[in-house]
């Protein structure tokens, strides 16, 4: 009794999961265009401009952010943020194409969530199906799931492209086995030049590749060039956004410019956010005050900040504030190589103090306070905080 039991539980099992296959089949089926935007960083911009792209075209999009916001954006604009039970999943996805379909979508816009190989495959080529695959980048991160080399990293976010589909990929980032693995896959590779848009050099805080990518993608779809800048023009910004506010202390009136790249993470993307803004700000008038945030579970992130800073990215810096479980470690690692320039670790406080101790020590006028390592916690709070209190800058 107790066998024939299991072997019915294992039957209604099966039955299932083969309904639910056959669902989510028929739900893709009713979405006509479906396009992943994957890559090592800039996903949530690329797929924020992306969807607004589409809906200024006429489109009725849905789209989904997972960076330093997951939310998904209906298609009148209207956000709502993903309200999760324990770690994300990437059945996040499969509730997507599902209200996709309820809505009677054109179009599905969806930022690539995973990290391990094994769910890249599962969450595009089984759940998602995308038509198009945009990539913004390979950059080393994550170095336990996806590797330590751009190579590996692109063998990785490879299987986010099915056979068939077409993928944007950045020229200059595309590397020769990713090419190799699109060829044998019969996609159909695109790849961008720099500064290919018209916007590129204009677009206000973006980095003109995203755009190269959206423009690519977009007129791939038959969208005009002015439709295409009208809908990047009014995408809404995720939070994690490189932003720069001008900050005025309520306590010494001392100003600084304050600068968030904190939803960078690894330090390739970090110093190319940082080079954009020393760029843009062409005459600053005081020195460049690092504000490095690191998070309690990513060990192997710390180790890429050590070896980056003690290897010369301080140097950028006049001084440098940490903060985080590791900071400690990370401080006197710093310290032992023979660095210059003065830490302080900061314990946990309120954004107001922060900034309090930053000014009151900094020396020059107006320096630019530039934060970085992870948008969590102290990161979430310091941009809320400037977001209040200081003044955006758009230009």
């Amino acid at each position: 009794m107790t066998t024939a039991l299991l072997a019915l539980a294992l039957v209604v099992a099966f039955g299932l999961l083969v309904l639910e296959r056959v669902l989510l089949d028929r739900r893709c089926r009713t979405i006509p265009l479906r396009i992943a935007v994957t890559g090592t960083r800039g996903k949530s911009s690329v797929t924020r401009m992306l969807a607004s792209v589409l809906r200024e075209s006429g489109q009725k999009v849905i789209a989904k952010t997972t960076g330093s916001e997951a939310v998904v954006i209906l298609p009148n604009g209207e956000e709502k943020t993903v309200n999760r039970r324990g770690r994300p999943s990437i059945m996040e996805q499969k509730r997507l194409v599902r209200l996709g379909a309820e809505l009677d979508v054109d179009a599905a816009v969806a930022e690539v969530m995973s990290i391990h190989a094994e769910n890249h495959f599962v969450e595009t080529q089984q759940l998602l199906k995308p038509h198009v695959v945009l990539i913004t980048n390979f950059r080393v991160d994550h170095t336990a799931a996806m590797g330590e080399t751009r190579d590996d990293v692109a063998s990785v976010i490879s299987l986010d492209v099915p056979p068939g589909a077409r993928v944007f990929v950045p020229e200059q980032e595309c590397v020769a086995t990713f090419a190799e693995d699109m060829e044998k896959r019969g996609a159909e590779m695109v790849t961008v030049p720099h500064e290919a848009s018209p916007e590129a050099h204009s677009a206000d805080a973006e980095f003109s590749d995203n755009v190269d990518l959206v423009f690519a993608a977009a007129r791939s779809l038959g969208i005009d060039d002015e439709t295409i800048a009208e809908g990047i023009e009014r995408t809404k910004r995720d939070l994690g956004a490189l932003r720069v506010w001008r900050y005025e202390s309520p306590h010494s009136g001392s100003a600084c410019l304050a600068v968030s790249a904190f939803a960078a993470n690894d330090p390739e993307s970090t110093m190319q956010a940082h080079d954009k803004v020393v760029t843009a700000l062409t005459d600053p008038k005081g020195e460049c005050i690092g504000l490095l945030n690191l998070r309690a579970d990513r060990g192997d992130r710390t180790v890429q900040w050590a070896e980056s800073l003690a290897g010369g990215a301080i140097r950028r810096f006049s001084r440098l504030y940490v903060s985080g479980l590791h900071a400690p470690a990370l401080a006197r690692r710093l310290r032992r190589s023979g660095n210059r320039v003065p830490i302080d670790v900061l314990h946990p406080i309120r954004p107001p103090d922060v900034m309090k101790t930053i000014l009151a020590e900094a020396q020059g006028k107006e320096p630019v306070v530039f934060g970085f390592g992870n948008i969590g916690g102290l990161g979430e709070a310091m941009v809320a905080h400037w977001n209040a209190d200081g003044l955006p800058l758009t230009d």
